[in-house]
């Protein structure tokens, strides 16, 4: 069915794929070359006994802290950067990868991870959207704990490597259902006040990398939402000072402003609620956080007083585009006030506030 060759294992070829950011594997030794190709050959005949055998063999060396979910048991040694489940995604038939898929939990501990990696970081559902296997995507999608929403080691996601439209719509559907789901249950958490569950789902790793917790959609409060605030203004108005907490250390920026300019600390005269948001340990850690992601993307966090920054970073399409807000002098009587300024085509603008553009 497929034209994808065996994984070159040779002893002397170097590792396909190996990037700085990318962990270096062990080439296999002739013997485990042959073992592969016989795992190879059960996935492709659709010989459940000795696929069964393999899975089995892989799962004996995984409860090792040194073993990882994407190196292939091979009797007396593994093979480092492929999984089964890699395997019968490039070369099997649908129902021997169902087969494969019915042994899998999501987790390093599993026999089939389902979101492992492979030695370029590629889960099982970047192979399947880079080969073009659309019942495998949709199969994959349907599968608990699938997440796709990881990135392989050249910051791409399967939705960056859908071969065909019809896997690019699956992947974009199974994300704009996710999104919409999640945010649903946010609302619900909240208003419940359930924040034991609210932490958990904000831990969730699908979540953390797909929903930002700082977007406009998660704020259910009419002034919040008129304003372009964050659930974090909202929580401030609301003088939650858990909801707060909560929100700070996972994520949600205390230094974004909303379409008016203000902080969630200004939309607030609770000393309490403003000691929270600018002194509290759970706001320290959020500058860390933030200052941590500055640091690694190069641009400078939104709404800084000293600091326009812009929305989209310079590689995007929207690249002719600066905004952000800044201090500018007005006269002396109110000396420096907060102004949104726009730099696009090189031309320079100002405004009172975000939401008095055009």
């Amino acid at each position: 069915m497929s034209n994808a060759a065996l994984p070159d294992t040779s002893p002397t070829s170097p590792t396909p794929g190996a990037t700085p950011a990318s962990p270096m594997y062990k080439p296999a030794s002739i013997e485990q070359s042959v073992k592969l190709f016989r795992v190879f050959e059960s996935l492709r005949s659709g010989d459940t006994a000795a696929i069964s055998k393999a899975i089995r063999e892989h799962a004996a060396p995984v409860a090792d802290a040194d073993q990882s979910s994407s190196s292939l048991s091979l009797g007396g040694g593994r093979l480092e950067g492929t999984s089964i489940l890699h395997l019968a995604i490039q070369c099997a038939e649908v129902p021997v990868i169902e087969f494969v898929l019915s042994n899998s939990t999501p987790g390093s501990d599993s026999a089939i991870d389902i979101n492992g990696r492979d030695r370029d970081g590629n889960t099982p559902l970047h192979l399947a959207a880079t080969l073009g296997r659309t019942p495998v995507v949709r199969m994959l999608l349907e599968q608990p704990g699938i997440n796709d929403s990881i990135t392989n080691y050249q910051g791409q996601t399967p939705l960056d490597l859908a071969r065909t439209p019809e896997i690019f719509q699956q992947l974009q559907l199974a994300r704009s259902i996710f999104i919409d789901t999640n945010v649903k249950k946010i609302h619900t958490l909240v208003a419940s006040g359930d924040m034991t569950e609210l932490e958990k789902l904000l831990h969730d790793q699908r979540v953390k990398s797909t929903l930002d917790i700082n977007g406009g959609e998660f704020a259910t409060d009419p002034v919040t939402i008129e304003t372009g605030g964050t659930l974090l203004h909202e929580a401030a108005r609301r003088k939650d000072i858990k909801l707060i907490q909560l929100l700070l250390l996972n994520g949600a920026d205390p230094f974004r402003r909303d379409r008016k300019g203000k902080l969630p600390q200004d939309v607030t005269k609770d000393d309490r609620t403003r000691a929270i948001l600018k002194r509290s340990p759970a706001a320290a850690a959020a500058q860390r956080g933030i200052q941590e992601k500055t640091i690694l993307a190069g641009v400078s966090p939104q709404g800084g007083a000293a600091s326009a920054a812009p929305e989209n970073s310079l590689g995007s399409k929207e690249a002719r585009e600066m905004k952000g807000y800044l201090k500018k002098w007005t006269n002396y009587t109110s000396g420096y006030k907060l102004r949104w300024f726009v730099l696009e085509d090189g031309v320079l603008s100002y405004y009172k506030h975000q939401g008095t553009v055009g």
